[in-house]
């Protein structure tokens, strides 16, 4: 079995056609389906029922699958391990993050990273979970830091921290605690939350219902700074990580108050592409970007 086999039957399992697999690739059609079609014959085992409408895999083509990209993966940071250790690392990442990062953990990420590896070039795309999911399916990222949720099978996904969800409310509110508190304890709550695509919104929901919580009104807004805006300005009132609260720690504006009975707590998932590991830039932004989110939590503890 070449490695050549492995790479074009990812390409069309994952694109769900041969054209499709042959243009990432940039293989011809023939070629690509020929190669796959060998590897078929050889091992007397059918991967893909090929249609007009383009190709799904048979049962054994999801296992063979699993085993490529694991093979895959291993192979790449094979390569990724010796082009470190022939000298300084270089290269360029892009780099997919919601607010709750690029507000309190990116900057101090970028200055280190800046000294520490000036021979990398980084980018960095603020989007939501639902986006920056599409965008590695897209190969647009190199890799995502989202919250928790049921992942893509074409995604591989690894857990980098757990944070705890925080109520925030305006220093004029009437609400006022120098404790965790329960929110089933308080009057309706009108409320900003993030929209139904956001991960964090489901956890949300699921736990109000549970814990039979009541609201008042609801407000749908994917934007952080304007959500922090209008709690400062208003009674309403929304729920945000501890992390991306950490500015507000010592801020005139706006209450941080922990949510208690139970705790409502966010895991942070990094998600890559099932089939392409970090290069050597990317798992060196990746190790500081996940030292300054540890430096965070500690800091809420």
């Amino acid at each position: 079995m070449k490695f050549q086999h492995l790479k074009y039957f990812v390409a069309v399992f994952e694109e769900g056609s041969f054209s499709a697999g042959a243009q990432r690739e940039n293989a011809t059609q023939s070629g690509l389906s020929m190669q796959v079609r060998q590897l078929e014959d050889r091992y007397q085992v059918q991967l893909l029922n090929r249609s007009s409408a383009g190709v799904t895999p048979t049962e054994a083509g999801k296992r063979f699958y699993r085993d490529a990209v694991r093979v895959m993966h291993a192979v790449k940071e094979a390569e990724a391990s010796l082009r470190t250790l022939s000298g300084a690392v270089a290269g360029e990442v892009t780099v997919g993050l919601m607010p709750t990062f690029t507000r309190a953990v990116l900057g101090p990420t970028l200055i280190r990273f800046a000294e520490d590896f000036p021979g990398v070039k980084i980018t960095v795309r603020e989007a939501y979970s639902g986006e920056l999911s599409r965008q590695i399916l897209g190969g647009e990222l190199d890799f995502a830091i989202v919250p928790a949720f049921d992942p893509d099978p074409r995604l591989r996904a690894s857990l980098m921290g757990t944070d705890q969800e925080y109520l925030v409310v305006s220093s004029n509110s009437s609400i006022t605690t120098g404790k965790p508190i329960k929110l089933a304890d308080l009057p309706p709550l009108d409320l900003i939350m993030p929209s139904r695509e956001n991960a964090r919104r489901r956890k949300i929901d699921q736990y109000l219902s549970i814990n039979e919580i009541e609201l008042g009104n609801l407000m749908e807004l994917d934007s952080m700074f304007t959500t922090l805006d209008l709690v400062a300005r208003s009674n309403w009132a929304t729920i945000l990580p501890g992390i991306l609260c950490l500015p507000d720690q010592q801020s005139d504006r706006r209450q941080i108050i922990p949510i208690t009975g139970p705790e409502l707590n966010v895991e942070y998932l990094r998600i890559e592409p099932m089939a392409a590991p970090l290069n050597e830039a990317g798992q060196a932004f990746y190790n500081v970007l996940s030292e300054e989110l540890a430096n965070a939590l500690d800091m809420l503890r």
